[in-house]
């Protein structure tokens, strides 16, 4: 019975170890995968030139629609829009927002704050709606560290402007990479470290107490509802009684 103690405080204690390293080594890989290398906006910026046609009519013109849907499927592209010059989002690919809705009214707070802050002038009525589509795509906020945001024009015959293609596309290479078999092994250990640590302390205290005669199911509930605290409080128990009967 002493070795099989012995072997369950071990199993929890590796257990733990085991999680806590994980925990670690996903967090170092995280940060890795958010290195903005510049590689995904190469692939980006290349794959617009390819798509987009050099002209078109408007926002609305059914070749700027094609080529935006096409792009969505391209490498680290996630969401695409289409906005016209007023603002209005034409065509919606994934992002916040929806189609109909303008820039200008999505996260309107934040960005109106910031341009009433700049001197009147500084910026063009282009400038800001790109700042207003900018501000609007990103206005998800929980992925914008794994993402990074492209705004470019699109011009008519004439040379004027007539709509924006908005984009989010992955900030690395290493964040569209689909999960391989180490990856999710490493993801099980967590919680399987974590209920390994977490069962083994109790049934330690479980069969420790039983040996020595005392409320093993007691104690064992206890340590299992509060861990440590109940592990401490059993150690002070335990101890306690031994300095009353030497």
């Amino acid at each position: 019975m002493l070795v099989n103690k012995k072997w369950i405080l071990v199993i929890s204690v590796v257990g733990i170890i085991a999680a806590v390293s994980v925990l670690i080594f996903s967090g170092w890989n995280r940060s890795r995968m958010l290195v903005d290398t510049g590689e995904t906006r190469l692939s980006v910026t290349s794959s617009m030139n390819q798509i987009l046609p050099q002209t078109v009519k408007s926002a609305e013109d059914q070749s700027l629609i094609n080529a935006a849907n096409e792009l969505e499927g391209e490498p680290y592209i996630s969401s695409v829009w289409v906005v016209d010059r007023n603002g209005k989002i034409v065509l919606h690919v994934k992002g916040p927002g929806k189609q109909g809705e303008n820039v200008k009214d999505i996260n309107r707070g934040d960005m109106a704050r910031v341009l009433e802050s700049i001197e009147e002038g500084t910026f063009s009525d282009l400038q800001k709606l790109q700042l207003f589509t900018i501000g609007a795509i990103r206005s998800e906020g929980e992925h914008n560290d794994v993402f990074r945001h492209l705004v470019h024009p699109i011009n008519n015959q004439d040379g004027d402007v007539v709509a924006l293609i908005a984009l989010a596309y992955d900030v690395n290479p290493y964040v569209s990479e689909p999960p391989g078999i180490t990856a999710i092994i490493l993801t099980l250990v967590i919680p399987l470290g974590i209920i390994a640590y977490w069962l083994g302390l109790s049934l330690w205290v479980f069969f420790n107490s039983r040996a020595r005669g005392e409320s093993a199911l007691l104690w064992g509930f206890f340590v299992l509802i509060t861990n440590l605290v109940g592990l401490i409080a059993y150690l002070i128990s335990t101890r306690k009684r031994k300095e009353r009967t030497s």
